[in-house]
Order: structure tokens, then sequence, then C-alpha cells
């Protein structure tokens, strides 16, 4: 009887690290679950057709907001200039600005939600540089370490494997600090799992904080924030 008990929990165990171990493989990542064009899921994007990530509802989510908020103010004042790169309708942005801060950029590749932020915040609009086009199209306009803060809110995880070139040129851009928030374990259709402190570091990055979301409604265990500081040689 005891037996019987041990084995699903042990039968568990081995499913969840050969799970692990396969999606961490990039082989498999290449093969399977990943939309193999990247326009379908730049039009995904664009327009979802599934009903799950309508640019309305990232309207909500405070909670993620405050988290980004407090820990930009930790490392740079006011008068920092800063990206986001997959802003939507642009709540990120505003806490931002009604904390002060007002050098404000943002990328988004959907037009709906770029007028549902002018809708939403027409002041911090207003005062703001938004790009609706794709972070691929849009990243070779910006100078060389451009913004203080260049950073990311569950983005990074929906870049297609053909757009990896743009990691590199986000460092490129960064003056002074990366901040990822992303989920580096889930996937689904259209989501990419990575090691960013892996992947930043080895491009010049020095990872200063790492705090896991477990606790930061709509995010999650597999959701990591990682502030990366750009080393000067």
């Amino acid at each position: 009887m005891r037996l019987a008990n041990l084995f699903p929990k042990f039968f568990k165990s081995i499913l969840i690290s050969i799970y692990r171990t396969i999606v961490s493989s990039g082989l498999f990542r290449k093969l399977t679950y990943y939309p193999k064009n990247r326009n379908k899921l730049h039009q995904y994007w664009r327009q979802p057709w599934d009903g799950a990530n309508l640019p309305q509802g990232y309207l909500k989510g405070e909670e993620r907001s405050q988290l980004l908020l407090e820990n930009i103010k930790k490392i740079v004042e006011p008068d920092a200039s800063i990206l986001e790169i997959g802003c939507n309708v642009g709540r990120n942005l505003n806490y931002l600005f009604n904390s002060g801060f007002v050098k404000l950029s943002g990328v988004e590749i959907s037009e709906e939600a770029v007028q549902l932020l002018k809708k939403s915040y027409p002041e911090m609009a207003s005062e703001s540089k938004i790009y609706n086009k794709p972070i691929e199209e849009t990243i070779n306009e910006f100078s060389d370490e451009e913004f203080n803060v260049v950073f990311t809110m569950a983005v990074l995880e929906h870049i297609h494997i053909e757009s990896e070139w743009i990691f590199p040129e986000l460092v490129r851009i960064t003056k002074d600090f990366l901040i990822t928030i992303e989920d580096e374990q889930g996937v689904s259709w259209g989501r990419f799992p990575r090691k960013y402190k892996k992947i930043f570091e080895s491009l010049g990055m020095k990872q200063i904080n790492e705090i896991n979301c477990d606790k930061i409604d709509g995010l999650g265990s597999y959701f990591f924030a990682r502030i990366f500081k750009k080393i000067t040689l």
C-alpha cells in the first residue's frame, strides 16, 4: 500500500524532470510548438484571434506596474530616458509618467492598442514617443545608448526565434539598465522560454537583481524580474 502511494509522486518527479529537459532543448523549440512563420505571430499580436490578449485586458494590472515602478525608482532619477518594448495600452508607461518620469518611449505592434493608449492616457501619450511597429522594424532607428533604461514585461517571451538578433540590439541602445520581466519556462503557442540571465550577461550586461514574481497577480512562479546593468569597459 505504501509503494502504491509513493509511486505516483516518484513518477511525477520523473515526468517533471523529462518535461524540463525537453522544454530547455533548442531543437525542441525549433521543431515543435512555435509558429513556423514569424509573420503569423506578428499578425496575431496585431489582432488576437482567440480573445485572450485583447488590448482592453491590459488596462488592468496595477500590481505588475507597481513592481516595475518600484524597481525603476531605485536605479534612476525621473529625468532618465526610458523605453518599453511592447507597451501595449501604456499602463506601465502611465505609472511611470504619474510618478514624474517624463522622457518615455514605447514600441507596440498593435494599432488598436496604441489607439486605446491615446484614449486612456491622453496626457502621457501626448508627452511620449510611441512607435506603432514591430520591434524588428523599429530597433534600428534608435541610436547607441539612447535610453537610460530599456524594459520589457511579458514580451520577449513572445519574440520569435528568428528575431533573437534583437537581443544584442537591446543592449546596444541601452545606456545604463535593462529590465526583463518574463516567463522563462512556460510553453504554449507563440511562447519561447529562455534564460535571460545567460543571454544578456553574455552580451555585456551584469545582473544586479533577480525577483521571482510568484506572488505578483497576473505573473506567477515562471516569471522572473531581472535587472541588468551595462558593463562599461
